[in-house]
């Protein structure tokens, strides 16, 4: 009997497998971050017999898939220019809930709900870390990523205030240079802090902080409110020597019920240098910083190499608002199709390794961009070729082998 009918049977349906995996690549050949997939053939063998020499005798029985291998390659990296598009460069994929456990992505194009919260594109959560205090813990309990809450920014009190100047030392005694400085109070309204500098003899100055009088309820003609004062002494170098510390403003009684400021006066910078000299030269502000600043809204986000979301309002200020969490498997080639372009964990994918970007052999993210598609369409199409001249060769045993049929049953005639 003629096995050659279901040898070649089996290679036309092996064939017909790769030509369904080459049509569903080229089909998705524009979904973000698709993965693409190739068949693994195996033969099928019969039984074994051994010659006079005793070689083995092994007659193949045919062609079977033995597999649809995904490829998890880099696929490129595109620019979109939407803020929460986000694309994995390397090793690792997002994580989102689906409501009875998590899924796998590498599809970042994700956007806010209605309730403020981060979804992909099958409608499921995205998960990290969220901030607390505008501080990350990357250890927490993962959580849904909702920004809803944090599109309001609270005002911030000044605490600190710094002042980069050169006092002239060429200057005349009881000649005055003054500059000023905007704080914040508790409720976020702005106050102007005027310094004004004097000079009090050949190496000394001396300075005065003050507020409007109509801040603690005065008249706007009234003579302002000293809030700190102290005393400056350069060496002959033009060196600050005294102070030899910071020094502090106090602003009290505020007209509008803000809760009393004590501020710090930063005389030296956080490394411990004056920001003031008394060089010859003219007496000028070369920059001023205040840590404060007035509530706000929230106006876009910003999502960083490290899959930190940051917030950016329309005061200026940009603060962490939460970090997208990686995970990472030992076989990615195990991971189980979920919905749309989400995976989920199999035996055979491990368990994931969760973290964040930039750690653990975890990939970068690329925040403004989308992964495309890995499939390569020349290749594509060679594979086609190829699979398409096995299932014609197959179909040519099939007649082939009719044939030899018909001559047999020729033989009675």
């Amino acid at each position: 009997m003629l096995t050659s009918f279901y040898t070649a049977l089996s290679g036309i349906g092996a064939n017909s497998q790769t030509i369904n995996v080459i049509g569903n690549n080229l089909a998705n050949i524009n979904t973000t971050a698709y993965k693409g997939s190739r068949t693994n053939f195996a033969e099928m063998l019969g039984g074994i017999s051994y010659s006079a020499d005793g070689n083995p005798i092994q007659t193949g029985l045919g062609a079977v898939c033995a597999g649809v291998l995904p490829l998890h390659n880099q696929g490129s990296i595109q620019t979109t220019g939407r803020s929460t598009d986000v694309a994995m460069s390397g090793n690792g994929f997002f994580i989102v809930s689906t409501g009875t456990g998590f899924a796998y992505t590498r599809a970042g194009n994700f956007g806010f709900s209605g309730t403020g919260e981060l979804v992909n594109s099958d409608g499921f959560t995205v998960v990290g870390y969220m901030a607390g205090g505008g501080i990350i813990n990357s250890s927490a309990t993962l959580a849904p990523i909702t920004i809803q809450g944090s599109r309001n920014l609270p005002p911030r009190a000044t605490t600190t205030l710094g002042i980069t100047a050169n006092l002239d030392s060429q200057a005349a005694t009881n000649s005055t240079f003054s500059t000023a400085v905007q704080v914040f109070d508790t409720l976020g309204l702005a106050h102007t802090v005027t310094y004004t500098f004097t000079k009090t003899g050949p190496t000394g100055w001396s300075w005065d902080a003050a507020i409007p009088a109509s801040d603690q309820g005065g008249l706007t003609t009234d003579p302002p409110i000293s809030v700190g004062a102290g005393a400056f002494t350069f060496n002959s170098q033009g060196v600050l020597t005294t102070p030899a510390a910071n020094e502090a403003l106090s602003i009290t009684g505020l007209a509008n019920g803000a809760a009393d400021m004590d501020i710090i006066f930063e005389i030296y910078d956080p490394s411990g240098n004056p920001r003031f000299t008394g060089n010859s030269g003219a007496s000028a502000t070369s920059s001023v910083t205040q840590d404060g600043y007035a509530s706000s809204t929230l106006r876009d986000v910003a999502i960083d190499g490290n899959g930190v979301i940051r917030g950016i309002f329309d005061n200026g200020q940009v603060n962490p608002l939460a970090q997208l969490a990686i995970a990472n498997f030992n076989n990615p080639e195990g991971l189980i199709k979920f919905t749309g372009t989400t995976f989920v964990k199999a035996a055979s994918s491990g368990e994931p390794s969760v973290g964040t970007a930039r750690t653990g052999g975890r990939g970068t993210v690329n925040g403004n961009s989308l992964e495309l598609s890995n499939v390569d369409i020349a290749e594509q199409f060679t594979s086609l070729i190829i699979a398409q001249r096995g299932y014609q060769a197959n179909s040519r045993v099939i007649s082939t082998t009719d044939e030899l049929y018909q001559e047999a049953i020729n033989l009675k005639r």
